[in-house]
């Protein structure tokens, strides 16, 4: 067993399997349809809220773990382990990592617990922690995992567009594409998570033109550790969007994935995405 524990968050979109194999410890946000409360991947899966978003009248919003609910997973973990590495969604996109690190104070001077910022968010995110407990499996300090996180955090990329900006516009998830559109209508818009934050990469009218923008995205890479498409249960669109990548890039192996439910109600039932994790030189 690795020496330093990794914690991550649900938005991570970790599959059980791998969050087990790889001894991730997984704390579950939590999304809010009307009145009520559901932990992500506990109370809720991605399809049950997607028919949830169809129908009601009011986005659903998300909240960050409490500090209380990150203190007793580090308590659970310290009483075999001494270190933890915790990395977490984008601060600027949810209170997560904040909350975390309240979590982390009453073990400070006798534990070691790093929290860790990813700018990133579903598999992007997942992907930092995987590579975190793979090194962690490998003998990697806590030290050694930090800077190493710290080093892959700009080598992941995620872009994708929304059937409409409605779900970020409510949830104030789009920053800095906020004022670009906020007056647009009836357009796709193409955006990416850079530096933690939502910006605008391009607008297009049609949702064949959004998946050839993404195919068109993936090319820009010349060397991809791994790749996922991202969906909420569009199959013929997933199908056509990797068919088109692997005539560019016949060696990259596409993994797909269905966003998660905190993903889910920001970007709503009909979003399309690409996340990149790049190979470092």
């Amino acid at each position: 067993m690795a020496r330093v524990q990794i914690v991550t968050d649900s938005t991570a979109d970790l599959s059980e399997d791998v969050a087990r194999q790889l001894d991730i410890h997984v704390a579950p946000l939590t999304p809010k349809t009307v009145n009520e409360p559901l932990r992500d991947g506990v109370d809720i899966a991605t399809a049950r809220l997607l028919k949830k978003l169809k129908t009601a009248k009011n986005a659903p919003t998300t909240a960050a773990p409490p500090a209380k609910a990150f203190e007793d997973v580090y308590a659970k973990i310290l009483r075999e382990h001494d270190e933890i590495l915790s990395i977490h969604i984008s601060s600027k996109l949810s209170q997560t990592v904040a909350m975390a690190e309240r979590g982390a104070l009453p073990f400070l001077g006798r534990k070691r617990i790093a929290v860790v910022d990813s700018l990133s968010a579903s598999r992007g995110l997942g992907y930092l922690a995987i590579a975190a407990a793979e090194a962690a499996r490998d003998g990697g300090s806590l030290d050694e995992l930090v800077k190493l996180i710290r080093t892959l955090i700009p080598h992941v990329y995620l872009v994708f567009f929304v059937e409409t900006p409605e779900y970020l516009n409510r949830g104030g998830r789009l920053g800095k594409a906020q004022a670009v559109l906020g007056t647009l209508m009836n357009i796709k818009p193409l955006l990416a998570l850079e530096d933690g934050e939502i910006i605008p990469l391009e607008k297009v009218r049609t949702r064949q033109r959004a998946i050839e923008k993404l195919c068109e995205f993936t090319l820009e890479f010349a060397r991809v550790r791994r790749m996922t498409i991202l969906h909420a249960d569009n199959d013929s669109e997933v199908k056509e969007l990797s068919e088109k990548i692997h005539e560019q890039l016949p060696d990259v192996q596409i993994e797909t994935a269905l966003y998660g439910p905190v993903l889910a109600s920001h970007v709503g039932p009909d979003a399309v995405g690409i996340v990149i994790f790049e190979d470092t030189p």
